[in-house]
């Protein structure tokens, strides 16, 4: 009886393990890491939400004045938490220009994987490896 106990609990353990592994994706998953794309625009939302934060841009293209909005997904919440922004103003402003690095979606959807952001005081934040605004 002890063992059958035993086993039952390890395997309760397992599936426990494995539902959070199943629910995240690998970055190459969605977005392709080898195709970076740089826009600026206005910032329109920012959604602190788990797994990632998601910030909106309208960006305004240059030929047909057509403004579409661009979904930036970064790295989680508590990661940028660790990296000094804030849910509040003090991090993001709305209505403010940005520009941001990252990699297109592999969907060729109009959203991408920030991996930097250049500020509208001149600051420049890398999220991901590397320093996309040295180029």
């Amino acid at each position: 009886m002890t063992f059958r106990l035993g086993t039952a609990l390890a395997l309760c353990g397992l599936v426990g393990f494995a539902v959070p592994l199943a629910a995240h994706h690998a970055l190459q998953a969605q977005f392709d890491v080898n195709k970076t794309v740089e826009l600026k625009g206005t910032l329109e939302r920012v959604e602190w939400v788990n797994p990632h934060a998601y910030l909106y841009l309208d960006v305004k293209d240059e030929k047909t004045g057509a403004v579409k909005r661009w979904g930036w997904e970064t790295i989680g919440p508590q990661a940028l938490r660790r990296a000094g922004f804030t849910r509040g103003p003090a991090s993001f402003t709305i209505g403010e220009t940005y520009t941001f690095v990252g990699f297109a979606a592999l969907d060729g959807t109009d959203k991408a994987f920030t991996t930097a952001v250049l500020f509208p005081d001149g600051r420049k934040i890398t999220l991901w490896f590397g320093d996309p605004f040295s180029k």
